[in-house]
């Protein structure tokens, strides 16, 4: 593994553990990150890497390697963006009386049907949000400032409306 790509995902994964206590799971990736930062060979990184992912990957929040175009956003604001849409995924998944609120609500208008499960509504608008913050963050309506959990950003402007809108 090349090292801008080893220090890349390191520091995701760096960000990762120190988010949550992940016990000897989290000592065995923080020495092989260790090693693989003293050792000098690409394929010993690979190693390494390799060891981290596997023990990494009994997590479902484990940062994995990006793959094509790496993100514009910093691994600061993508952790950010991960705890928020975690965030909002559990709340809509905690809603109550689930069966009224997935038969009344259904996805976009060109998606069509409804919802299967409350666990698919959840999703959705964690999807939703996801988006919202990303947009946020490329506009600069958010620099992943946070008020506890919840981002401190501003809300896109309203459209205008246009002459034959008004009609």
């Amino acid at each position: 593994m090349k090292e801008e790509n080893w220090i890349t995902n390191v520091n995701r994964v760096a960000l990762w553990l120190e988010a949550e206590d992940r016990g000897q799971a989290g000592q065995a990736i923080s020495l092989s990150i260790t090693l693989g930062n003293d050792c000098g060979s690409d394929e010993m990184r690979s190693t390494y890497w390799t060891a981290i992912r596997s023990i990494g990957g009994n997590y479902d929040d484990f940062p994995l390697a990006r793959k094509g175009r790496e993100s514009s956003l910093s691994p600061e604001m993508q952790m950010q963006i991960d705890g928020v849409v975690s965030a909002v995924e559990t709340a809509f998944a905690a809603i109550t009386d689930a069966e009224l609120i997935a038969t009344v609500i259904h996805p976009h208008g060109r998606t069509g049907g409804g919802y299967d499960s409350i666990a698919d509504l959840a999703a959705d608008y964690a999807n939703k949000a996801k988006q919202n913050l990303v947009k946020a963050a490329k506009d600069n309506r958010w620099d992943g400032t946070m008020n506890g959990n919840i981002p401190v950003m501003t809300p896109p402007p309203l459209k205008e409306k246009t002459e034959a809108q008004k009609d």
